[in-house]
């Protein structure tokens, strides 16, 4: 089975973030998504670039959607 785009992976990315009230911590979002550090921080920093999500604070840093 061939690996998920990264059109994909932000897809999934994007989703799961849906559905926290609030921001969600990078450690707790990558292991709920199941994805090395190499896929989660390539697709969190072409999200972050393109204003769909905006990182917050916390030990390990932390994201949560853009708001528009």
């Amino acid at each position: 089975m061939a690996r998920p785009s990264i059109a994909d992976d932000r897809k999934t990315f994007l989703s799961v973030i849906r559905k926290q009230a609030h921001s969600v911590g990078n450690g707790a979002l990558r292991t709920e998504l199941g994805w090395n550090e190499d896929r989660y921080w390539k697709v969190h920093h072409s999200l972050v670039e393109d204003g769909r999500i905006v990182r917050g604070r916390g030990r390990g840093g932390s994201v949560r959607r853009a708001v528009k």
